[in-house]
């Protein structure tokens, strides 16, 4: 048997929803998950209600509750959380408040729709008594506070996220060009100097003038790696999105990244290649993709490693994976946050232009995969 819930006094209501969206406003700098506890402590204390939770919505999906409860009595037991999938049914309505199975499930809305949804526990069919419905509108008015606050802080997260993600990719792309630059002045410092002593060796002098030319070529490469990644960031790049064989892109891509003798470079290998797999992609920009990753991968492998690509069918579509292996079989592991540079970048680009997801997993070593629609079978 449900607890019934002892609705407070309007006058005590008026000043406590005052007071709690206040708090909430006031908790805009802590993290998400702390500012969920907020947000469901001060719901339940406004309903008078003897528990909540508080659970994220993001994308239609309702994460892992938070859940806070009645400190008066902290020897009771908290009564059994609401079942996810009312909650869910709850954020599918769009807001509002809605009453099942003994809860009360406030959606706690940003300026697109549920940021969160908070279930109160002890709540009995609804009675009809005004001060109920007063209630409910001060709650739906507290979940509108919530849910913008909730919408600030995940902005804000994201805000320092791309902040952080800059900060690693310049520090990335500063050590990357580095290198070449320090080649061409050491370089050219040598050539300098037997200049000027008057002993030039020919041998010596072209083995410099090589090694300035590659690095040159590398530094051309990084610049332009750098317009090509300005340009996917700000959508300047046209796409020929048409049905395409999965597998057919892989041995493309493989044959195109494949080193030729007396070159050296990581082996590229075609795994596990599922050939009925269609894929509505680019099949350009797909496989400039690939070739990033394998540019990435080789560079954390060395010239002894593999780079094993396979493709599978999921629900969300055809996965792409590229897994780097180190000499003699040992699994590489993925670098630190922010070193892909422009190379992964640019991959994550051009995946999400066309309506893929992108990422870099390291549990058992560095694997890169990335996710494309799969295209329709026709209608028969």
């Amino acid at each position: 048997m449900p607890l019934v819930m002892a609705i407070p006094s309007p006058a005590s209501r008026l000043a406590r929803l005052n007071d709690a969206c206040a708090r909430v406003r006031g908790a805009s700098s802590i993290t998400i998950d702390d500012l969920l506890e907020v947000v469901a402590e001060e719901i339940r204390a406004l309903a008078g209600g003897r528990h909540a939770w508080a659970a994220r919505v993001d994308n239609g999906t309702v994460g892992a509750p938070r859940s806070t409860g009645d400190e008066t009595n902290p020897a009771s037991d908290p009564p059994p959380m609401p079942s996810l999938a009312s909650l869910l049914a709850v954020a599918r309505t769009g807001g509002g408040i809605a009453r099942a199975d003994g809860f009360l499930a406030i959606a706690a809305l940003g300026s697109s729709g549920p940021e969160a949804i908070v279930a109160i526990s002890g709540i009995t069919p609804r009675t009809g008594n005004p001060e109920e419905t007063e209630l409910e509108l001060e709650l739906a008015q507290l979940g509108t506070v919530a849910g913008l606050g909730l919408e600030a802080a995940r902005l804000r997260a994201r805000v320092d996220a791309v902040g952080r993600a800059r900060e690693a990719l310049l520090a990335s792309v500063s050590h990357d060009l580095r290198n070449p630059l320090n080649t061409f002045a050491m370089s050219a410092g040598l050539l300098r100097d037997d200049l000027e002593r008057d002993d030039v060796d020919a041998t010596r002098g072209l083995s410099l003038v090589a090694r300035m030319d590659r690095a040159t070529t590398r530094m051309q490469g990084l610049i332009e790696d750098l317009v090509e990644a300005s340009r996917i960031d700000a959508r300047k790049v046209d796409y020929a999105i048409r049905e395409e064989s999965a597998a057919q892109i892989v041995r493309d891509a493989v044959t195109a990244s494949t080193p030729k003798p007396p070159e050296k470079g990581a082996t590229v290998i075609a795994d596990s290649l599922d050939d009925s797999a269609r894929v509505m992609a680019d099949r350009a920009r797909t496989l400039q993709l690939i070739s990033k990753i394998v540019a990435f991968e080789a560079k954390c492998t060395g010239d002894s490693g593999s780079i094993r690509i396979a493709i599978s069918r999921q629900p969300e579509g055809i996965v792409f994976t590229a897994r780097a292996i180190g000499p003699g079989g040992v699994p590489v592991s993925p670098p630190e946050e922010g070193r892909g540079g422009l190379a992964l970048l640019i991959a994550r680009g051009l995946v999400e232009a066309q309506r893929g997801s992108f990422r870099v997993e390291g549990g058992d070593g560095l694997a890169v995969s990335f996710t494309l629609p799969e295209a329709k079978p026709p209608k028969s």
